[in-house]
């Protein structure tokens, strides 16, 4: 029996001990869907769907299936900008107000001594807040982009302000993505969405991603409704993310599964579909921290892998791949617990393939 046999087989029939399948750990932890997708020797391998979209319904989830990919967003984004660094429209580590148009970063006590740079946005280390986004309620007033970053209503969190001085330590920051954003659509011209469907989604083969904070009506229909911690369906479906660079990327662990392939090709030199192998690798570099150019790096076991969580109302997910190995997985849930889901399954499987991941 292969890894990857063993690996599903472990899936579907041995989570915890005593041995529990996965659809009995869903009831469990009241998670109505759950999605998968397993990457082996470098390529999409396997994926399958379980449960349902929402719960009391019976429409069935399947590998086509949408769900929030909350914070993994970053990721694409931060390969858009690395896109734009290649072109030259972008730079690593000029003061970002310089390739800001629309807004600018307020000055501070904090940048006093060094500036705000794209590189540290993209690593963490910019000194930026906030930290997250709760979003909106369906039927709820939606912000601008420079709503977003200057806290006006309806903008609900406070503005993106410098709480840190850059380059002195790791603070995960949301608004710097959002800055990120601003400055990406500033140089272009063009909406992040639009850019991320052009070079990424379509370039990869994600046939069911989008960058849209209102989901287009093609998709509604299949997508995930997200479930509070009693599997109860949120009011609405769904919360709504206008902070599109940070939180509002819709997704499937297959697309998921076809991006990090991407980076592990193009990181080994054999794919240069939306990055170069050089800038492909300094993305995947350690900054000042464990992140590299917007990807978590972690090293450990002999193993170095790239990984990113996400949770948005309802919604939780988690992408991770080995650049030795080789193999990773991603897994999405439409439930509030979908956390302790995944944990189990990530205690798993990786033991199988002999790394760990969480």
């Amino acid at each position: 029996m292969t890894d990857l046999e063993r690996a599903i087989q472990t899936l579907d029939h041995g989570l915890v001990t005593p041995r529990r399948t996965l659809r009995e750990r869903m009831a469990a932890h009241k998670v109505p869907g759950f999605s998968i997708a397993l990457i082996d020797q470098g390529e999409l391998a396997w994926a399958k769907g379980y449960g349902v979209l929402e719960a009391g319904g019976e429409e069935p989830l399947t590998t086509d299936t949408p769900f929030q990919a909350a914070s993994i967003s970053k990721l694409v984004t931060a390969m858009v900008a690395c896109k734009l660094v290649e072109e030259g429209s972008l730079d690593l580590d000029v003061d970002v107000n310089q390739q800001l148009r629309s807004w600018q970063i307020p000055k501070s006590k904090h940048t006093q001594e060094r500036p705000v740079t794209l590189r540290g946005m993209l690593s963490h280390t910019s000194g930026l807040g906030p930290k997250g986004y709760l979003g909106y309620r369906a039927g709820e007033p939606l912000p601008t982009l420079l709503q977003i970053l200057d806290g006006k209503p309806p903008a609900k969190r406070k503005p993106v302000r410098s709480v840190q001085a850059p380059g002195t330590g790791f603070l995960y920051s949301a608004g710097a993505y959002m800055v990120i954003q601003q400055s990406i659509e500033d140089v272009t011209g063009r909406p992040l969405g639009d850019l991320a469907q052009e070079w990424v989604f379509d370039k990869l083969g994600m046939t069911n991603s989008t960058f849209d904070s209102l989901l287009p009506e093609t998709l509604i229909p299949r997508a995930a409704t997200a479930h509070v911690r009693t599997g109860e369906p949120v009011p609405g479906k769904w919360h709504i993310y206008p902070e599109q660079a940070t939180a509002s990327l819709w997704s499937t662990p297959s697309d998921l599964a076809r991006f990090a392939v991407d980076v592990l090709e193009s990181a080994k030199g054999e794919s240069n579909r939306v990055l170069s192998t050089e800038m492909t690798r300094q993305m995947l570099t350690p900054q000042l921290s464990w992140i590299g150019l917007g990807f978590p790096i972690i090293e450990e076991d002999g193993c170095t892998k790239f990984e990113h969580p996400g949770w948005n109302e309802g919604f939780h997910s988690f992408l991770v791949a080995g650049l030795d190995s080789g193999q990773g997985l991603v897994w999405m849930t439409n439930g509030a617990k979908g956390k302790q889901l995944g944990r189990e399954v990530m205690r798993a499987i990786p033991k199988v393939f002999g790394w760990s991941v969480y």
